[in-house]
């Protein structure tokens, strides 16, 4: 999913972006220096052309803050966005050819496009807006989390169908059947932990049976010793209002569990969500809001946060408009955590044996 998202940054880098600085108004020697750089980088020589450009952020740097802020003209400004766009540039590169830490790559083009935003100046003409690199990278780095649940006893107790037979098998839970809540085959039945486990997780042979779906179950309230081995995330405490008198809701945590190929439709949640992958590997495609009229969701109260389209086999006869779509595929693993925006649609396939918790606040 981020090396989607990165690649939407690389989208927008002009081939040749010292023609949108005033170069009557800089030095020749720098716009020489930054354009030879974006030209000639390759594979082989991201540490020289690294070391190049941050040779002309250095200079600027220099102009920048010499005398009153109020006095520096456009033109260096623009140039520090200019050389801001290239590292970044070539820092996506390495990160996409695996040249160095991943993390640290991200989080260096994170900080070079805030000191773009806050040093430098749009270009002239063009659409690479340093405010939306910025965002596109927030969402890199923000979405997909990794080691943030390495410390929960979970990751390694619940690999263990034996320990959550134990803890939570004589509990009743609802399990959904079929293929998903809106294919017209779906049912749901009551049915204990132990028995969903053996009907549905422990591989059948003989007649073939549903596909059995423990979802969005608020089974830790109902298990409070499950929810010993785990831990609320942090996040959770960030709050989209935090004026005088905000009112704070506890955090919905649900459960989701079952076998390969259980299937969450095409939806979209109105609060913040991390989705933590304990056991096992998702699936998800992520659509943003905006994308809404290209999904056809259902007509209703109802089902209005649901797509109509399937997009594993979408009929574009019936939904012409899914065509345009533009879609970011995930592949959420054990001990990983996905951040999902209010209203981003997204489609969930379990790839195995699949226990995630979803952490829902406001």
């Amino acid at each position: 999913m981020e090396d989607k998202i990165l690649s939407e940054i690389r989208k927008i880098v002009p081939e040749n972006i010292t023609g949108l600085l005033p170069a009557d108004e800089l030095d020749p020697a720098g716009l020489f220096l930054l354009q030879h750089t974006q030209d000639t980088v390759t594979e082989d020589n991201y540490t020289e052309a690294l070391k190049a450009v941050e040779g002309v952020l250095e200079i600027t740097w220099e102009e920048l803050n010499t005398g009153h802020w109020s006095k520096v003209p456009l033109a260096p400004r623009q140039l520090y966005t200019a050389a801001a766009i290239i590292k970044i540039d070539i820092l996506l590169r390495s990160y996409q050819q695996g040249c160095g830490d991943k993390t640290e790559l991200l989080q260096s083009a994170m900080k070079t496009a805030d000191l773009g935003i806050l040093l430098g100046a749009p270009l002239s003409s063009g659409d690479c807006s340093m405010t939306r690199v910025a965002g596109l990278l927030s969402h890199a780095l923000s979405m997909l989390s990794s080691g943030c649940i390495s410390h929960w006893p979970a990751l390694h107790l619940w690999r263990d169908i034996n320990y959550l037979k134990k803890v939570a098998g004589a509990r009743t839970v609802p399990i959904e059947l079929g293929v998903h809540y809106v294919h017209p085959t779906w049912s749901q039945k009551l049915m204990t932990v132990a028995e969903f486990i053996e009907a549905h997780i422990v591989p059948q042979t003989g007649e073939a049976t549903p596909i059995g779906y423990l979802a969005q179950h608020p089974l830790f309230e109902q298990v409070p010793e499950l929810m010993s081995d785990i831990f609320e995330p942090e996040y959770c405490c960030l709050s989209d209002d935090l004026g005088e008198g905000a009112v704070t809701e506890e955090t919905d945590i649900n459960a989701w569990f079952g076998p390969k190929g259980t299937v969450s439709p095409l939806h979209y949640d109105p609060k913040h969500n991390l989705l933590a992958q304990v056991v096992g590997e998702k699936r998800i495609l992520l659509y943003h809001p905006d994308q809404s009229e290209n999904l056809y969701p259902y007509e209703g109260s109802f089902l209005n946060n649901t797509a109509q389209v399937d997009p594993e086999e979408p009929d574009y006869k019936t939904f012409p408009n899914y065509k345009n779509i533009i879609a970011w595929e995930c592949h959420l693993k054990q001990g990983e955590m996905l951040y999902i925006p209010p209203k981003w649609w997204h489609h969930v396939r379990s790839l195995s044996t699949s226990f995630s918790v979803s952490f829902w606040w406001t």
